[in-house]
């Protein structure tokens, strides 16, 4: 996949896309937002194809988690798959200046992807003081409530005029 830049209006900081880069994350840092009740930029990942066929189709988020748990459950011979995600999370970055508050926060979210605290104190570097785990929890499962954060972030990406004409790093 080439390379993109966030599109115009974009509101995620420099500090928190040079922290997500330093990290070695992959993806896209959307804009900060609710997941959870907690507030976080999150990274995803963009399947294009995905993303092409559920907007050609038009197929937006799909947000009824009682239909969620239908297509996750989804076997072969049911027929027809339904959409696969047009987003997949890679993590969440965490802004807020408390240390336990950012723990709680990333400790919440560590089912469905990587955590990354983003302290800012110095504009011109950035330095990760501890590395973390990438991805979910080991113990995380695929399931409903992942499904319905992956819609929700679609929808925010949707929202925000991003589109997967590349993946951004940070």
């Amino acid at each position: 996949m080439t390379n993109d830049s966030n599109p115009p209006g974009d509101t995620v900081p420099g500090h928190v896309r040079d922290a997500v880069r330093e990290a070695g994350w992959p993806g896209v840092t959307l804009p900060r937002t609710k997941v959870s009740d907690y507030t976080v930029y999150p990274v995803v990942t963009i399947d294009p194809r995905a993303w092409a066929d559920r907007t050609t189709a038009g197929q937006p988020p799909e947000l009824d988690r009682s239909t969620l748990a239908f297509w996750e459950a989804w076997t072969e011979d049911l027929g027809a798959s339904p959409p696969r995600p047009a987003v997949s999370i890679v993590g969440f970055g965490s802004t807020t200046p408390r240390p336990a508050a950012a723990l709680e926060t990333l400790d919440a979210l560590a089912g469905y992807g990587a955590g990354l605290w983003v302290a800012h104190a110095d504009p011109d570097r950035v330095d990760i003081l501890v590395y973390g785990r990438r991805g979910p929890v080991h113990t995380a499962q695929r399931g409903v409530a992942l499904r319905h954060k992956e819609e929700l972030l679609f929808d925010h990406a949707l929202s925000g005029g991003y589109a997967p004409t590349g993946q951004v790093v940070a």
